[in-house]
């Protein structure tokens, strides 16, 4: 995400990264995102980037803590996590109050593209588009900040 960051040309002057207090140790397979969600928040954001579990935290600040980012950007979205603890209604809900760009590798093993875009399918608010790929790491901020960049140059 630092690189990614690194990358952006987004006429932003403040760019703030949240690492996940849930991961400083260990990797933990179930974490309780709620204390990242509520300090998420805290923090606030017009433009709100997450990866991976980060897009189930920004959902649940924006849900439960009042985050209001004017959009946000999905890159890696665990799908299949959704699904298996039935969130995709939470996605849906996010998709259909927020403007969002969501990124997704052609065969991620947490849910492929093609997956991710039945779900995105006839919510007027989101942009998905598809990156070669299949190890959900998302290491190619050469593809991803382009996007990223012309998306968010349409929302000014």
């Amino acid at each position: 995400m630092q690189d990614l960051t690194d990358r952006l040309r987004l006429g932003q002057d403040v760019v703030t990264l949240r690492p996940y207090g849930f991961w400083s140790h260990e990797d933990i397979a179930n974490p309780d995102v709620r204390p990242e969600a509520e300090a998420v928040a805290a923090i606030g954001a017009d433009l709100v980037i997450a990866k991976s579990i980060g897009t189930l935290v920004a959902m649940i600040a924006r849900r439960d803590y009042g985050l209001a980012p004017r959009a946000a950007v999905f890159i890696a979205t665990p799908l299949k996590r959704f699904e298996a603890q039935g969130l995709v209604p939470l996605l849906s809900a996010h998709l259909a109050e927020v403007p969002t760009l969501l990124i997704q590798q052609t065969a991620d093993y947490n849910g492929s593209h093609d997956d991710l875009a039945a779900v995105v399918m006839g919510h007027e608010q989101a942009t998905i588009r598809e990156i070669p790929g299949d190890d959900h790491l998302y290491e190619e901020t050469e593809l991803i900040a382009p996007l990223i960049e012309r998306w968010w140059s349409e929302r000014l």
